[in-house]
């Protein structure tokens, strides 16, 4: 049997259509700004060989684009609350966690959509079209975001693992029932995350463990989201060679171009 993994594309195709998903993008950036949070933990601890001078400038330089990246996603996620207050819309009356999480499920809907909502505050304080403070305002909404995922993780643990084992002939259930626990681990990985970020009561851990978690989050999403290989295509083995070259042919031309024209405008021929 061959896993699910392995149905993963790995061509620039596939890449490509991942980068014109607005959500998938979102989440490269995401797994981005947290190995940044992830490596101001590593070198907190004062393991890397360097000298003090040259690790500060390391940090500095990883905490600035740890900024640049936040700011980008929090533009990103501009009229997010749209597509939460849809997807609520629709589960009110779908009851996609079923009759009995149903309370739970409005709850951490509910929650969800204040999120979003929320931010778009902090956004406009960030531009300077309202007065407040951003670390106020990031603290209390991330609250209650961190409370919407560890409700979904309750939600998910009771539908993956305490529900009764489906019976080997219904795949649907054995499907429902897998993808419960796979929501489960990453609700529970975002809570702990946006929980140390938010100084939520019982999560506070290091930027490691929240810089880690996030990247782990991000992935799953990624995977979620990358195209797969249907079972045809991997049993064929018609190669794409001309397409490789032509694509390694124009990505050096491309390359080299950028380090000549680079190198132009810093000596001084735009001025």
């Amino acid at each position: 049997k061959i896993s699910t993994m392995a149905h993963l594309r790995s061509d620039v195709d596939a890449f490509a259509k991942v980068l014109s998903s607005f959500t998938a993008k979102d989440k490269i950036l995401r797994f981005l700004q947290y190995l940044c949070r992830f490596n101001k933990g590593i070198m907190q601890q004062g393991v890397l060989p360097l000298h003090a001078e040259d690790l500060k400038y390391l940090m500095e330089k990883n905490w600035s684009a740890f900024r640049v990246l936040m700011d980008a996603r929090r533009v990103f996620r501009l009229f997010n609350s749209v597509g939460v207050l849809k997807k609520f819309r629709d589960g009110l009356k779908n009851k996609p966690w079923g009759d009995n999480l149903h309370p739970l499920y409005v709850a951490a809907q509910f929650l969800s959509a204040l999120w979003p909502a929320i931010d778009h505050y902090r956004f406009l304080i960030l531009i300077k079209w309202a007065e407040g403070s951003q670390a106020e305002v990031l603290k209390f909404s991330y609250r209650l975001f961190t409370l919407a995922q560890l409700i979904t993780c309750l939600a998910m643990f009771i539908k993956g693992y305490l529900a009764e084992e489906p019976s080997s002939e219904d795949s649907k259930e054995a499907k429902k029932q897998a993808e419960a626990r796979w929501n489960c681990l990453k609700a529970g990985l975002t809570a702990i995350t946006i929980g140390h970020i938010s100084s939520f009561p019982g999560l506070v851990t290091n930027e490691i463990v929240c810089g880690g978690t996030a990247m782990v989050s991000s992935a799953m999403d990624l995977y979620k989201l990358w195209p797969k290989v249907s079972l045809e295509e991997l049993k064929t083995t018609t190669a794409k060679e001309d397409a490789s070259a032509r694509l390694m042919g124009i990505s050096a031309a491309v390359f080299l171009s950028t380090l000549a024209s680079i190198s132009f405008i810093r000596a001084g021929g735009m001025k």
